[in-house]
């Protein structure tokens, strides 16, 4: 699998406070905006053998397989890279923080934003936290003298030796299931599937308001 290489990039970070030098993520929505981060945010449905699905340590007879008529071989499974996850998790974030741009329209006050969509965006701040928890960063933030500053000025580009995202993107490439073919998920659920239990939050959704995991992906 990709996420296995060996390969390390030196690259300096473009972490200023302020949008200089200029760079496409962090500027205010427009649909130039919202193009770069759907481009840099895929997360492609993916067909995993089922020693991939042991490796990482997953149950396969719990994990959903791909069904064989759709040509792709016996054993293999549904899955998505957790980075390209945790980049569409940081997009909607993003997207929270520009609430006027994205939903004021549709929702009105923050207060009517849908419990589901409130859950996700609570699901998307917890992974985020768990992924930097889990591989803290050892750099360091060094302090310069700036003119007309009293204090000394944090600089926050640093060095990090960075995996190789092309080949990432380049590997989910050969092995990504097509939405065409997927169609939302719309196939039966085999009739021997280990069913898990419902959350009951989920549960709660789907009773009390009619919402549920509607089949879009993520």
């Amino acid at each position: 699998m990709a996420a296995e290489t060996d390969e390390f990039l030196l690259t300096k970070s473009n972490a200023s406070l302020f949008n200089n030098p200029y760079t496409i993520y962090k500027a205010d929505p427009s649909p130039e905006v919202d193009a770069a981060w759907e481009e840099v945010s895929k997360t492609p449905v993916l067909a995993l053998s089922v020693e991939e699905i042991r490796r990482i340590g997953k149950d396969p007879e719990v994990t959903v397989r791909v069904p064989e008529e759709f040509g792709l071989g016996k054993d293999m499974f549904f899955g998505i890279n957790d980075g390209q996850h945790l980049i569409h998790c940081l997009d909607q974030i993003r997207q929270f923080a520009h609430y006027d741009y994205y939903f004021q329209d549709k929702w009105g006050d923050m207060s009517n934003i849908p419990p589901m969509h409130a859950a996700h965006r609570s699901h998307c701040i917890g992974v985020l936290l768990d992924a930097l928890k889990c591989q803290p960063s050892l750099n360091m933030v060094t302090f310069s003298w700036m003119e007309e500053q009293e204090v000394p000025y944090p600089d926050f580009n640093l060095y990090r030796k960075c995996q190789n995202q092309d080949e990432l993107i380049e590997w989910m490439e050969s092995v990504e299931i097509k939405r065409e073919v997927i169609n939302k998920w719309d196939f039966p659920r085999p009739a021997d599937a280990k069913v898990l239990p419902i959350e009951p939050e989920l549960k709660k959704l789907q009773h009390v308001h009619g919402m549920g995991h509607n089949g879009t992906w993520p």
